[in-house]
């Protein structure tokens, strides 16, 4: 896909049925102390763009990092430990076999594909054999963080498109939006 085509990602991330959604710095971190080490309005957007309407799986300590579940998308929480969180249009999985059974059924019942994995450490590791699409915020800076993504390996996953954006009065770092099809 060459970066001149119209994009529609919304259409593109339907054509895979699991996808990873992350932002990380150059030095692969993506949290530090439960939070994002850094604050990028487009990225957020971006997140809720991509997927809204579509079952989102993320690990407790990143369901806890939210203000809120995620509107207008089934959260599937994994942990072993956590009791129902008592929201409406949140589910817990003991483990990312169950978790990603628990969205199948609900994609089948018309919610939108793909399944996102949004984190957080550990989840991505155990999901990267499994999905076919990786959405990636490549922020041009290299921090401390206690949570990391796991490296791309490049023989298993080309680049198919990118996004570059500058650092502005809101962005204080650049990025790239990036888009990885399992080769």
């Amino acid at each position: 896909m060459t970066q001149t085509e119209p994009f529609d990602p919304r259409a593109f991330h339907a054509q895979f049925e699991i996808a990873m959604i992350v932002a990380c710095s150059k030095n692969g971190v993506i949290g530090r102390d439960g939070d994002l080490p850094w604050h990028l309005p487009e990225d957020l957007r971006h997140f809720m763009r991509s997927t809204k309407g579509c079952p989102v799986i993320m690990g407790r300590k990143t369901f806890d990092s939210l203000d809120k579940p995620l509107p207008n998308r089934l959260n599937i929480v994994i942990s072993r430990s956590m009791p129902d969180p008592g929201h409406e249009g949140v589910q817990i999985a003991r483990d990312l076999d169950s978790a990603l059974e628990q969205a199948r059924q609900a994609t089948a019942g018309g919610l939108d594909r793909p399944i996102w994995i949004a984190g957080g450490g550990t989840i991505y590791t155990q999901a990267m054999d499994r999905a076919d699409l990786i959405v990636r915020t490549l922020i041009d800076l290299e921090v401390d963080g206690d949570a990391r993504f796991p490296e791309i390996d490049h023989s298993e996953w080309a680049l198919r498109r990118s996004e570059p954006h500058t650092a502005d009065d809101r962005h204080a770092s650049p990025f790239c939006f990036e888009w990885w099809e399992r080769a």
